[in-house]
């Protein structure tokens, strides 16, 4: 079956991605490949089971044969082929990708995305094919020298279905994805032309893996700034080159920055509407469709645009939008805390949120300090535990500018 969209290897990944997410959250094993059996712990075959018991199965219960159907149903948008998957039929992995090719070739043309928001259930953001395939033909031009796509961001979410499967689709390049480099061995990567496609967090572990890299290599990077430094230092070590991508889950691409560039640019089928607000941030799409950026934008006199900071006050943590404001909020209502505040490590400091602490007469601080690394630990997600805690009799304020400075 020709699918419309997608190669069937590119969707392979992208559907073993969605299952492999929702399963592990079901089974409250977060990142763990050894939950599944290991010959299933890489690519999985088409052949295997859904449900059951043995080897050759994911060992799914009927729950979480439901839970797995559901989040397929969300993403590839089934109902609209009037498309009801029946467990008795479609047993295996491979009758689940039939079913999405089926749908496609039924006419079927949106996708759903989730946001990975940590304030509640994350935001459904759906897309049509085509305003994505509008941007691929972008990339297509600013990426066709590269041989080849290193998957280390999943295919599941917006980035890396952009840039791990429609684009290397669109390229006809291979994909080396995280599953194959392991099985595969160091000795295969990095080579020359690759698309190293990944997050600021594995952008640093990277850069303090490898020590030079093989010339002709290129780099991408989205789901939150990535410091001047990080990439200098990539830069200096033989990465030929580096190009940021601003967007979001309900967006898609919107800009680009190559290095050592300090402005984006929007991607040409953006424009921003002409407004008498000083921040942009309402752009149109060549399709017609308007939104709302989340964050300010400041656009130069060239038609290159600066971030100017959430609007929401959200920053990013591995990805994940985590609020300083709600958790300094939270640590204020708990026994010993008169005031706190958090916010964003600066790039010397590391990748992680921190916390100042302005304690009452209730608790010792070294007891105040265990009780809130404890709370934090079984109440916060990973990305919104602060993992620095500094104390203080008030919230220190620059006098200058009126803002916390810690």
């Amino acid at each position: 079956m020709t699918s419309p969209f997608l190669s069937r290897h590119a969707l392979t990944r992208v559907l073993q991605s969605l299952l492999e997410t929702e399963l592990k959250a079901a089974r409250g094993r977060a990142s763990r490949d050894e939950e599944f059996p290991h010959h299933l712990s890489g690519a999985w075959p088409e052949d295997v089971k859904i449900a059951g018991d043995g080897s050759h199965s994911l060992g799914c219960d009927s729950l979480e044969v439901i839970g797995l159907a559901a989040a397929m149903n969300e993403m590839f948008h089934l109902s609209e082929a009037n498309i009801d998957i029946e467990v008795s039929s479609a047993t295996t992995f491979g009758d689940w990708l039939d079913i999405i090719e089926g749908a496609w070739q039924a006419g079927v043309v949106h996708i759903t995305f989730r946001t990975s928001g940590s304030t509640g259930a994350p935001k459904r953001c759906t897309h049509e094919f085509t305003h994505l395939q509008v941007e691929v033909c972008h990339l297509t031009e600013m990426f066709a020298t590269q041989t080849r796509a290193v998957a280390l961001a999943l295919p599941h979410h917006i980035y890396g279905f952009i840039f791990t499967a429609m684009l290397p689709d669109q390229l006809g390049i291979d994909v080396l994805s995280d599953k194959r480099m392991r099985q595969a061995g160091s000795d295969h990567w990095p080579r020359r032309g690759d698309l190293v496609v990944s997050i600021p967090e594995h952008w640093q572990f990277l850069n303090r893996t490898l020590s030079k890299w093989p010339e002709g290599v290129s780099g991408v990077v989205s789901t939150a700034p990535c410091s001047r430094w990080l990439i200098d230092s990539l830069m200096e070590r033989g990465l030929h080159r580096m190009t940021e991508i601003y967007g979001s889950t309900e967006t898609s691409g919107v800009g680009t920055r190559a290095w050592p560039e300090e402005t984006y640019r929007l991607m040409p089928h953006w424009q921003p509407v002409t407004t008498s607000d000083w921040w942009k941030t309402n752009l149109i799409h060549n399709s017609g469709m308007r939104v709302q950026l989340m964050d300010g934008i400041q656009f130069c006199d060239d038609g290159s645009f600066y971030l100017a900071g959430r609007l929401d006050g959200s920053v990013q943590v591995g990805g994940t939008n985590v609020y300083p404001a709600r958790i300094a909020a939270l640590l204020v209502s708990r026994p010993g805390v008169a005031d706190a505040a958090v916010r964003l490590m600066r790039t010397d400091e590391g990748m992680r949120l921190k916390a100042f602490i302005v304690p009452n007469s209730e608790l010792p601080q070294d007891l105040l300090r265990r009780e809130l690394e404890f709370w934090i630990e079984t109440h916060l997600t990973t990305a919104e535990r602060p993992k620095k805690f500094t104390f203080g009799l008030a919230k220190p304020i620059d006098p200058l500018t009126g803002e916390l400075d810690w």
